[in-house]
C-alpha cells in the first residue's frame, strides 16, 4: 500500500536485510565500537589496567607537549616533500609507460610496481645498508666521484630526506599504475589533433594530459596525503625516529605513548587529533580539486 510507513516497508522487505545484517554486525563490533570507545579512553588516564576519568586533560597536555609538535612538524615535512614529488614523478613515469613504442613495456610496468609489494621491513633494512655512512653503497659511490660522505641516517638534517628517498622509491611505481589507468582513458584523437595544430610534446602534456588527469591527480594526492600522515614502518626501521627525534613521525609518537609508556588515554587523544588533521586536509584538497574541475 502507498500509505505504508517506513517500518512497515522494512518488515515487508525484511528478507533483504538478513543478507546485509552480518556486515553491519561486524562493522559495529570491529569498527564503530572501537572508534567510539577509543574516544572514551582519550578522556581517561588509562594504563590498560587502571582508569581514571580526567576529561579533556589529555588533549590539554598534548597541545603543550613539545615532542608532539616536533613529531607533527616532521610528519608535515615528509608530507610536503613527499606528495608533490610522488605525484609529479608518477605522472611522468605513467606517460612514459603509456608510450607503445617503448620496448619490453610489460617488464617495465611490472618492475616499477614491485617495490609496492615488497615487504616494508625488508625495504627499510636494505635502504639502511645502502645509506650507511661508513659501509653504504651510496657513500662509496660519492667518494668515487670525489664527494664527501653524507651522514644520511645520523644527521638531524639528512634523516628526513633519507626517508623521502625511500618513500619515493616505494610509492612512485604504485601511483604510476593508477596514473596509467587514467591516461589510457584519454581519447588519442586529442593528441593527434594537437599535433596537427603544431603542439609539441610539452604543450600536449600541459594542455591535454594534466587537465584531463585532474581527478586522478586529486585522488593520488589525497591518498598520498593520508599515507604520509600514517608513516610508521619506514622511519622506524630506517632511523628509529632519530637522531634527536628529528625523524620521529606522529604515528611513532603515538606508538611510543601507547606501547612503550602504556599511556593509552594519551595515545587515544593523539589518534583523534591525527584524525582531525587528516580530515581537514582531505576536505580542503577535495574542495580545491572540485573547484578546479568545476564540480
Amino acid at each position: 500500500m502507498k500509505n505504508n510507513t517506513l517500518w512497515q516497508r522494512i518488515v515487508e522487505n525484511r528478507h533483504f536485510y538478513y543478507f546485509v545484517t552480518p556486515f553491519f554486525l561486524f562493522f559495529t563490533i570491529f569498527m564503530l565500537f572501537p572508534v567510539l570507545y577509543s574516544f572514551y579512553i582519550s578522556l581517561n588516564q588509562w594504563s590498560g589496567m587502571t582508569s581514571e576519568f580526567i576529561g579533556l586533560r589529555n588533549y590539554e597536555l598534548l597541545l603543550n607537549d613539545t615532542v608532539f609538535w616536533q613529531s607533527l612538524w616532521n610528519t608535515v615535512y615528509l608530507w610536503l616533500a613527499n606528495v608533490p614529488l610522488i605525484v609529479l614523478a608518477s605522472l611522468i613515469l605513467a606517460v612514459i609507460l603509456n608510450n607503445k613504442d617503448v620496448w619490453f613495456l610489460g617488464i617495465f610496468r611490472t618492475g616499477y610496481f614491485l617495490p609496492f609489494v615488497t615487504s616494508t621491513v625488508i625495504v627499510g633494512i636494505v635502504f639502511s645498508l645502502l645509506l650507511d655512512q661508513n659501509y653504504g653503497v651510496v657513500n662509496y659511490l660519492l667518494e668515487l666521484v670525489g664527494l664527501n660522505k653524507i651522514p644520511f641516517l645520523t644527521s638531524t638534517f639528512w634523516s628526513k630526506p633519507s626517508i623521502v628517498i625511500l618513500l619515493l622509491w616505494r610509492w612512485v611505481g604504485y601511483n604510476s599504475i593508477i596514473m596509467l589507468a587514467g591516461l589510457q582513458n584519454i581519447n588519442p584523437s586529442l593528441y593527434e589533433a594537437a599535433e596537427i595544430d603544431g603542439a609539441g610534446t610539452f604543450q600536449q602534456f600541459t594542455k591535454i594530459t594534466v587537465p584531463l588527469m585532474g581527478p586522478i591527480i586529486l585522488f593520488v594526492t589525497m591518498v598520498s596525503t593520508i599515507g604520509s600522515f600514517k608513516i610508521f614502518t619506514e622511519p622506524y626501521i630506517l632511523t628509529n625516529g632519530g637522531p634527536l627525534r628529528s625523524s620521529m613521525t606522529i604515528l611513532m609518537f603515538l606508538y611510543l605513548k601507547a606501547f612503550e609508556q602504556f599511556r593509552m588515554g594519551y595515545a587515544s587523544a593523539i589518534s583523534y587529533v591525527l584524525f582531525v588533521i587528516i580530515l581537514v586536509l582531505s576536505v580542503v584538497q577535495l574542495k580545491i580539486g572540485s573547484r578546479k574541475e568545476g564540480l
